[in-house]
C-alpha cells in the first residue's frame, strides 16, 4: 500500500501508526493472540518499516486508553500542514 500511497500522491509526509498500544499491557488478549499464531509488532519493528516505507516517523496510540492519539493528530497535522507550505515556497511556522 505504500508504494501505491507514493505513487499517487508524491511529497505528501507518510506517518506510520501503530494502534492497540495498550494490547502490550493486556495479558489476556497477549494469551489470545500467541493462540492464534499471531504476536504483536515491537515499537522498534515499527520504527523499521517506517524506515524502509520512507515514513516521517514512527508513532503509537491506544484509542482505549487515550494514550499517544493527541501527538499522531498533532504531528499528522503538522506534517501535513509543513508539506502545504514548502509546496507553496513560503515560510511557515506552524503552532498546534
Amino acid at each position: 500500500w505504500s508504494k501505491e500511497a507514493t505513487r499517487l500522491c508524491p511529497g505528501v509526509p507518510v506517518v506510520l501508526v501503530g494502534l492497540k498500544k495498550d494490547l502490550r499491557e493486556d495479558l489476556i488478549a497477549i494469551g489470545k493472540i500467541r493462540e492464534s499464531s499471531l504476536r504483536l509488532v515491537t515499537e522498534h519493528e515499527g520504527e523499521i518499516v517506517a524506515h524502509e516505507i520512507g515514513a516521517k516517523m514512527y508513532l503509537e496510540c491506544s484509542s482505549l486508553s487515550g494514550d499517544g492519539v493527541d501527538t499522531v493528530f498533532e504531528i499528522a497535522s503538522r506534517e501535513a500542514l509543513l508539506a502545504v507550505q514548502k509546496d507553496k515556497g513560503e515560510g511557515f511556522c506552524p503552532i498546534l
